[in-house]
């Protein structure tokens, strides 16, 4: 059941050979009392299915998880490991509980725990992106892939790292998340799922045998250029990061201080992403444990100040900081405001305010579409006045006061993460822009009425 690449010889006795025979073959007898409710997922080397245990009563357990995996890819092995190491009564709070784990032939057949819940991409679509996932969320989830890292070793072994390779929002199980005012972003429990190519780290390995991988969420070294490691975890985690701020995947090969700037990510938590996601290992976070007290720390550090100021965060001296920009002894470091400070939109679905810009742009192309009218074909008071003052009266006076209303109507957080000087103007600050950008426009329709009454373009003393 292991990779080629993970197994060690091990002498067994008579009776534990003849108990590991029995089970394999009552492991056998079970694959023909799984129904298959539906395929989940299926590719060149894996089918994945939803399955109900049908006993000989009638009676049927379930739902669970069956990976059907081609074993002479290389791939699995983990999942063995894990099974052996459950069985062995160890517990794993992030991982899901294996069921049955064998082979037959070139094929792994695995099962396991169906888990309740949504991926990590789903809540981020349904909750919006924000920086409230980097309060609880993000370091729970750092815990996970801590957990992971700490290995599968039983009782007198020697623990290796086990690296997941494909950490990506669709294989995050978050279950129970909502979002209050008052209590934040809460969540029950956080799983991860899809160990397919998740290999032990090997000493001395040059490269990794077998090379796969999501290309956002994975690091150079996964495509043949060193063997992978905890840090090429971190570097998925950064991206992860990036994704829960942003709600977007980031971009390879485009630099990330720049992703970061163009989608309006606060400083100190923008330096978390940087770091995590170096191309050299080396620079990045030596563990995920690390990188999620961190990202906790540039969160509070990226909060806005509320009077009275809270108290400053504690860290060890040993703890891993980030570059001078960010949290370079954050403790000392006053609490700058957050530019993309969650507000009550946080709240509301992204797909929600999409659907609601629509109407909103809607709504302003008939106030568009009735000024041409007006200009174009004038009627009562408007047909003795010259087509250029129609023109400025409606174009740019009219137009001009409706685009200010309908802005000031709009969800604007996509516009925020797209546009970074959009970002800088929030709360007080954007409605004195605004109420300037007003009173510019009236204080020109006004001169312009005057200069127009003035020269006897408009003549107000027939009305």
């Amino acid at each position: 059941m292991m990779e080629a690449m993970d197994t060690q010889t091990t002498t067994y006795s008579d009776d534990e050979l003849t108990a590991a025979l029995a089970e394999h073959l009552a492991s056998l007898d079970r694959d023909d009392s799984y129904r298959v409710e539906r395929v989940l997922k299926r590719s060149s080397v894996e089918t994945t299915e939803l399955v109900y245990f049908e006993g000989t009563g009638g009676g049927s357990l379930g739902p669970f998880v069956r990976k059907r995996i081609d074993a002479s890819a290389q791939i699995g092995g983990a999942y063995g490991r894990l099974f052996a190491a459950q069985r062995a009564g160890r517990r794993f709070e992030h991982l899901p509980r294996i069921v049955d784990c064998h082979r037959v032939g070139d094929e792994l057949n695995v099962v396991m725990e169906y888990i309740e819940g949504e991926t990590l991409r789903a809540l981020v679509d349904r909750l919006g992106a924000t920086p409230d996932y980097a309060r609880e969320l993000y370091p729970a989830l750092c815990d996970a892939v801590g957990e992971l890292h700490a290995g599968f070793a039983m009782a007198g072994e020697t623990s290796a790292p086990v690296i997941h390779r494909d950490l990506k929002p669709s294989n995050i199980i978050v279950t129970g998340a909502n979002y209050t005012p008052d209590d934040g972003l809460t969540f029950s429990s956080l799983v991860i799922i899809d160990l397919g190519i998740a290999r032990v780290w090997r000493d001395g390995a040059d490269a990794d045998t077998v090379k796969f991988g999501t290309r956002p969420y994975a690091p150079p070294e996964q495509y043949g250029f060193g063997q992978t490691s905890v840090r090429s975890d971190v570097y998925a985690l950064g991206a992860l990061l990036f994704f829960c701020l942003t709600g977007v995947d980031p971009k390879p090969g485009l630099d990330m201080r720049e992703q970061c700037e163009a989608r309006g990510v606060p400083t100190p938590l923008a330096d978390a992403v940087c770091m995590s996601m170096a191309l050299d290992p080396a620079k990045r976070f030596a563990s995920a444990e690390a990188l999620g007290r961190a990202t906790r720390s540039a969160y509070d550090l990226s909060r806005p100040v509320r009077p009275p100021t809270p108290a400053p965060v504690r860290t060890p001296a040993s703890e891993t900081v980030l570059t001078l920009q960010g949290l370079q002894n954050p403790a000392g470091l006053p609490r700058p405001a957050a530019s993309a400070a969650c507000g009550p939109l946080s709240r509301v679905p992204e797909s929600l305010g999409r659907i609601w810009n629509a109407l909103v742009c809607f709504s302003l192309l008939v106030f568009f579409a009735g000024s041409h009218f007006a200009v174009f074909h004038p009627t009562g008071a408007n047909q003795s006045y010259p087509t250029w003052l129609l023109i400025i009266e409606y174009f740019f006076f009219v137009d001009g006061l409706m685009v200010l209303m309908h802005f000031a109507l709009l969800d604007k957080r996509r516009l925020r993460r797209r546009f970074a000087l959009l970002d800088s103007y929030r709360g007080k600050k954007l409605a004195k822009l605004w109420l300037k950008a007003l009173g510019v426009l009236l204080l020109c329709m006004i001169v312009i009425v005057a200069v127009a009454n003035a020269t006897g373009v408009v003549d107000t003393s027939a009305t």
